[in-house]
């Protein structure tokens, strides 16, 4: 139960650190707290996601001082060649996102709306919240992929830690605006891919770079809510259509309450098993684990 009590204290710090930061902001620059679907312009966008750097310094902190082994056994193992990984992640959720949001356009789901201008100081903007949704995304999978997955794994068994890394993600974003039974669908689904790649690479680069870019699509480059958030610096205005359905569209929620982002996620995770029941010699029994971490 240790290894329980140091992801919620990790994961709570650095909800508190988000929290705090933005509420103080906000009343600060005289906008208020908002209610309902939270909007974020680009510096509280910054502060929400920054915040989670603050989790992951916990987590180093314990994994270090206590465990006495090094950062990079959560799941960071050295490679020649980390630039594919990356690579291949924020490539596969760009074609992820891309996807259903073409088909969203093309069945009349979506519409497009007055996209801004696009200068050079735009374009820096939201290379700037892509460094965000990195923090984010990586905080998220070090503590849910990495840490989480590991110490259930040493004390239950592989088939354990899968459920419990779903169960625990889960519930990190089942309290959004918008959320129902189609995002908690997607979000077990986007649990079980990530979880399954984790599993087969033997690392967690490609998931975090997948992970960020797959939040900073949604939200800054096709301006749809991502988890119940609406950003406001965006590339493109994709929005509702007035005949529309919120199941297809995601609603409230985003496209990660979409049933097209389902389809979607399902090819995915058949990909990501496939691959894991390959490298792992055709059974799920003895995978490669994502670390080097203790067994003891």
């Amino acid at each position: 139960m240790a290894g329980f009590a140091v992801l919620l204290l990790c994961f709570l710090a650095g909800q508190v650190a988000s929290g705090v930061a933005l509420v103080v902001f906000l009343l600060v620059s005289g906008t208020g707290i908002p209610m309902g679907v939270l909007s974020l312009d680009p510096v509280e966008q910054l502060v929400l996601t920054g915040g989670f750097l603050v989790s992951t310094m916990v987590l180093a902190l314990w994994v270090v001082a206590k465990e006495r082994r090094s950062f990079g056994s959560l799941g960071f193992t050295a490679t020649r060649r980390v630039w594919r990984p990356l690579v291949l992640g924020a490539g596969l959720a760009v074609v992820a996102v891309t996807v259903p949001v073409l088909v969203g356009l093309v069945s009349g789901q979506f519409v497009p709306g007055t996209a801004p201008p696009v200068t050079v100081v735009s374009v820096a903007v939201l290379l700037t919240l892509l460094g965000g949704f990195v923090v984010q995304a990586t905080t998220e999978e070090v503590l849910v992929r990495g840490y989480l997955v590991q110490v259930t794994w040493r004390k239950w068994g592989l088939y354990a830690a899968v459920v419990v890394q779903t169960v625990v993600f889960t519930l990190m974003h089942g309290f959004n605006t918008g959320f129902g039974l189609v995002p908690l669908v997607n979000l077990v689904l986007i649990s079980l891919v990530l979880v399954f790649w984790a599993l087969a690479e033997g690392n967690l680069w490609g998931v975090c770079a997948f992970h960020a870019v797959w939040n900073w699509c949604q939200g800054n480059v096709y301006g749809a809510e991502v988890s119940g958030l609406d950003l406001s610096a965006t590339l493109l205005d994709i929005r509702q259509a007035p005949e529309g359905s919120a199941l297809f569209t995601g609603g409230d929620f985003g496209l990660e309450g979409s049933l097209l982002t389902t389809l979607m996620l399902l090819v995915l995770l058949i990909g990501a098993f496939g691959v894991f029941r390959r490298r792992g010699n055709g059974t799920v029994v003895h995978p490669r684990p994502v670390s080097d971490a203790p067994t003891g």
